[in-house]
C-alpha cells in the first residue's frame, strides 16, 4: 500500500515539473522582443509607417488655368442646296441639276468664289409609302447640298435670299453656323491669359502651404472655339415666304485656351 502511494507521489511530482518547464518556455517566447514569432510583423509595421510619413520624395503643385477672348464672328458657313422627288431618277436628277445651276450662278453673282463652295452631300434614294401591307414605291429623291463660306458676314442674309429666289421650291437651307476665319492671334491672347491664371493659382497655393514655388515641370494645352449653329427662319405671310430680307444675328464667339501646369516646389 505504501509502495503504491509512493509511486503515485513520484508520478505527480514528475508531471508538475514537466508542466512548469512547458509554461516557462511559452512565457519566454511571448515576451522576448527578439523572438522570430513577433519580429516580422513589428518590423513591417514600422517600415510602412515610415514610408507613409516620408516627405523626401519629389513633389509639385498641379493647377489649371483658362483664358477667354470674345470677338464677333467674321464668317458664315451655309449648308444650302436643292432636293426634289420625281417618278424616275433621271427626272429627279435633271430637276436638281437645273436648280443647282441657278443656285451656283446666284452665289457667284453675290461674290462667292469657287474655293468657298464645296459639295457636302449628293444622294439618290427611293422613297416608299408604308401605309399599305407592302411598301409601295412613290418615287426617287435626289439631293445635292453645298457648304458655302460667306466671308462678308454682313451679307449672309442677302446671299440666302438670293439663293432661295434662284433655286425656288427645290431649295434647302440645312444649317447656318458662324465662325472666325483666323483664330491664331486670338488664341495667343487667350494662351497668355491662361498661363497667368495658372501661375497666380500656383503662387497662392504655395504661399498657403508654406513652400517655395519652383519652375514648371510639365505644361499641356487644349483650345476650342465654340461655333453654335444659327437656325434659318423666315417670316411667313399668307402661307408664302415674305419678301423681307433674312436677318442674321452674329453675336460673339469665344476663343478659349486651357492649360494644365505642374510646378516644382522647394
Amino acid at each position: 500500500m505504501k509502495k503504491g502511494i509512493g509511486i503515485a507521489l513520484m508520478a505527480g511530482a514528475l508531471l508538475a515539473a514537466l508542466l512548469f518547464v512547458a509554461c516557462g518556455s511559452d512565457s519566454s517566447a511571448s515576451t522576448d522582443p527578439g523572438s522570430s514569432s513577433s519580429s516580422p510583423s513589428g518590423a513591417s509595421g514600422a517600415a510602412a509607417s515610415f514610408q507613409a510619413s516620408d516627405g523626401s520624395g519629389s513633389g509639385g503643385i498641379s493647377v489649371s488655368g483658362e483664358g477667354r477672348v470674345s470677338v464677333a464672328p467674321d464668317m458664315a458657313l451655309l449648308g444650302i442646296g436643292v432636293s426634289t422627288k420625281e417618278d424616275t431618277v433621271a427626272a429627279a436628277n435633271s430637276a436638281v441639276q437645273a436648280a443647282m445651276d441657278r443656285l451656283l450662278s446666284s452665289l457667284k453673282a453675290d461674290g462667292i468664289v469657287d474655293k468657298d463652295i464645296q459639295t457636302s452631300q449628293f444622294s439618290i434614294s427611293p422613297e416608299y409609302d408604308y401605309q399599305f401591307s407592302e411598301p409601295r414605291l412613290t418615287g426617287y429623291r435626289v439631293t445635292h447640298m453645298l457648304q458655302v463660306k460667306v466671308r462678308d458676314i454682313d451679307r449672309a442674309g442677302e446671299v440666302i435670299d438670293d439663293a432661295v429666289e434662284a433655286a425656288g421650291d427645290l431649295v434647302q437651307v440645312g444649317s447656318i453656323s458662324l465662325t472666325i476665319d483666323d483664330t491664331s492671334a486670338l488664341a495667343k491672347q487667350a494662351r497668355e491669359l491662361a498661363m497667368a491664371d495658372a501661375k497666380a493659382k500656383a503662387e497662392e497655393l504655395a504661399r498657403l502651404a508654406g513652400v517655395e514655388l519652383g519652375k514648371p515641370i510639365s505644361i499641356s494645352e487644349s483650345s476650342y472655339t465654340p461655333s453654335p449653329p444659327v437656325y434659318y427662319d423666315r417670316a411667313v405671310a399668307g402661307g408664302e415666304l415674305a419678301p423681307a430680307q433674312t436677318s442674321i444675328s452674329t453675336g460673339e464667339l469665344e476663343v478659349v485656351v486651357s492649360v494644365q501646369i505642374t510646378y516644382g516646389i522647394g
